[in-house]
């Protein structure tokens, strides 16, 4: 017996890591290349990131751009410390952490239907983890270089922790083990009450640390919810025996509040407090920071803020099965953020959550662990919508929406786990089953497939998708950086955008060339018309050799040019037009 559960660990292990060894590949597979050119919002946080490396003033919050939690960013300029400055080191952050969420899941989603038994709950688990693994809308946020990746990372370990945490202290009350002498007894306990403390803690900080991430997290405390209600529903015998009897308040703390959780997630929520604090001391110092972006895109500050509440809502939970985010930058334009062959099993995994929910049955003491990994799935991908539900802008949104990425792979692979099991459990004949499986297994490959051309030829290599990443941006850089030392480099940044640094600064287009061209001598920049240049403070030696760039193609600002230097000549570069004087 215990040969045949060690084959079958090592089967486990052998795909988890196959299905780990995809991962990897989809998001770090042409990682510089793919997604193409370098977007503006990704390029200031490579540019914050330099800055913070130069000055030593790592930041807590960047002001900038409407406001970034500082976390991502300080992990980027670690990574240009470790391997220089590049589109593929600011890259590399979001991968790393797309990777260990894709681990994660594994972890979580066995730990949440163990109550299924434990080959089952694997069996789950390699599923979900597969699914999110290839999937479209994880993948694309795990290779670009915005921070809002981590709140699915965050999310899935910190819930992890706290749930074995929960199991741990659960374990190690005594009436629950059976040992063989009341000294190991005591061991056993003592040892639980170490790890469970451990859990919670790593579950407290992970949490805390969430705020670091993205504005979308504000509202992952929900979901706490579910777990701490549980607790609630299982202490409330003890609290009625408490008021019965009218034992002491000091008796009640030490033989109940001490021996069970509260101690425990009095741990958590002071390891939270922590690692939230810093940036609530920022907040409390620059209020204005904390609800700027947010009250410029609530649906609060609209006209009909229960209409634009139900439309968001009907937009955000229509986005995973009928029509999805319709900006290229985050998905196949319009294409349902679940792909289509898996959408079946996604809304049979909902149903089956929703329909254990809704049984009486499961409300029985031996039931609640069915029944809180239900409702704390469903709680999750619901909460984790709000941030996209309440806004106003650009719905649906899957990036405000990426918090719901892990419980809807994890419906996604319970979804198909029932579907095999029925399969199984219906079909008799062994040579039948056995093609069955091996269709399978030629469908998840066929799906790897797919995935693959989906994000990196179909996406990946479309002219919108190119346009949509600003490709003509970064054209324009390495142009420049190739230009001689001594060829005077003007940009006019002719293109809208919020000002950097605020409020006086360039436009926010501005920071890809700023970036690709960090190094690159004798290069202004200016927002303001040709004419300007040939001022005294800021005029161009027509002596010297010089190009102008603009960087919204505009034939009369170069006609304008060829008026005031009509010794200049306009040239086109690949997919833009340059004005060169003596060169």
């Amino acid at each position: 017996m215990n040969f045949i559960k060690s084959v079958l660990k090592q089967k486990t292990l052998i795909i988890l890591l196959a299905i780990l060894a995809i991962a990897a590949f989809f998001r770090f597979y042409h990682l510089a290349q793919i997604p193409p050119g370098l977007y503006p919002d990704v390029a200031i946080n490579g540019n914050d990131a330099l800055n913070a490396l130069k000055t030593h003033n790592f930041k807590l919050f960047y002001p900038e751009n409407n406001g970034r939690e500082g976390l991502f960013i300080n992990l980027i300029a670690l990574s240009f410390w470790l391997f220089g400055a590049g589109i593929w080191a600011i890259k590399i952050v979001p991968a790393i952490f797309g990777l260990l969420t894709v681990l994660g899941i594994y972890f979580l989603t066995k730990r949440l239907f163990s109550y299924f038994g434990s080959r089952r709950a694997e069996i789950i688990a390699l599923l979900a983890t597969f699914f999110i693994s290839i999937s479209f809308w994880h993948v694309n946020f795990s290779r670009l270089g915005f921070r809002a990746i981590m709140v699915p990372f965050i999310l899935v370990w910190s819930f992890y922790f706290l749930l074995k945490g929960l199991d741990a202290a659960t374990s190690s009350t005594p009436r629950l083990r059976i040992s063989a002498s009341l000294l190991s007894l005591r061991a056993a306990s003592f040892d639980g009450q170490v790890k469970a403390t451990c859990y919670f803690i790593l579950a407290g900080l992970f949490f805390g640390l969430g705020f670091h991430t993205y504005i979308a997290f504000r509202v992952a405390p929900v979901i706490l919810f579910v777990p701490i209600f549980f607790d609630l529903v299982r202490y409330w015998p003890k609290i009625k025996q408490f008021w019965k009897t009218k034992t002491s308040f000091y008796d009640f703390v030490k033989k109940s509040y001490i021996s069970d959780n509260w101690r425990l997630w009095d741990l958590f929520f002071l390891a939270a407090i922590l690692a939230i604090l810093p940036m609530v001391v920022y907040f409390w110092q620059h209020s204005n920071n904390f609800i700027d972006r947010a009250s410029q895109i609530s649906v609060l500050a609209s006209d009909s803020p229960v209409q634009q509440i139900a439309d968001g809502a009907v937009k955000t939970l229509g986005q995973f099965i009928v029509f999805g985010d319709n900006n290229a930058r985050h998905n196949i334009p319009g294409s349902p953020e679940i792909f289509w062959p898996l959408i079946p099993f996604f809304l049979l995994g909902i149903g089956f959550s929703i329909w254990q929910i809704g049984r009486p049955k499961n409300y029985q003491n031996s039931n609640w662990p069915l029944l809180q990994t239900n409702l704390l799935l469903l709680i999750w991908w619901g909460a984790m919508l709000l941030p996209s539900i309440m806004t106003n802008e650009g719905l649906p949104h899957s990036l405000r929406s990426i918090g719901s990425i892990p419980p809807s792979y994890i419906f996604t692979g319970l979804g198909v786990f029932l579907g095999i099991n029925y399969i199984a459990s219906s079909v008799k004949n062994k040579k039948i089953l056995f093609t069955v499986y091996c269709l399978l297994l030629i469908a998840a490959t066929g799906l790897v497939g797919a995935e693959y051309y989906r994000y990196f030829i179909q996406w990946g290599q479309s002219q919108i998708t190119k346009d949509s990443y600003t490709q003509t941006y970064v054209n324009q850089g390495q142009y420049l950086r190739s230009l001689p030392a001594t060829v005077q480099k003007y940009v006019l940044v002719n293109e809208g955008g919020v000002p950097v640094p605020y409020p006086d600064g360039l436009p926010m287009p501005a920071q890809t060339i700023i970036f690709l061209n960090r190094q690159t001598p004798n290069i202004k920049y200016f927002i303001e018309d040709p004419g300007s240049l040939m001022t005294p403070d800021k005029f161009i030696k027509t002596k010297s050799s010089a190009v102008i760039l603009p960087m919204k193609p505009d034939d009369r600002l170069l006609e304008q040019l060829k008026k005031i230097l009509p010794s200049g000549r306009i040239e086109k570069i690949n997919d833009f037009e340059v004005f060169k004087i003596n060169y």
